[in-house]
């Protein structure tokens, strides 16, 4: 359900907050949830740090987060619905 901007998703369940992200910040996010670096990241996606950092950039964008810990916390939500 798309939403207006600016307003709160945070009550969204997380596999629908999740649907906001392309395949490959997915993978990103992922990543993220199981504690990776972006070093390690990029080296298991086969991209540079720096694109991985335009990743995460756009993920707490996407989902309106400010933090690495709060999408690990999403995924892991996503994992248990």
């Amino acid at each position: 359900m798309p939403t207006k901007p600016g307003q709160d998703r945070s009550h969204e369940p997380a596999r629908t907050r999740l649907a906001h992200l392309g395949d490959r910040e997915l993978e990103v996010a992922r990543a993220i949830g199981q504690g990776k670096t972006n070093a390690e990241i990029a080296a298991a996606l086969y991209l540079s740090i720096p694109t991985i950092k335009t990743h995460v950039s756009t993920i707490l964008t996407e989902l309106e987060l400010t933090n690495r810990v709060q999408i690990a916390l999403l995924i892991h939500n996503a994992n248990q619905q």
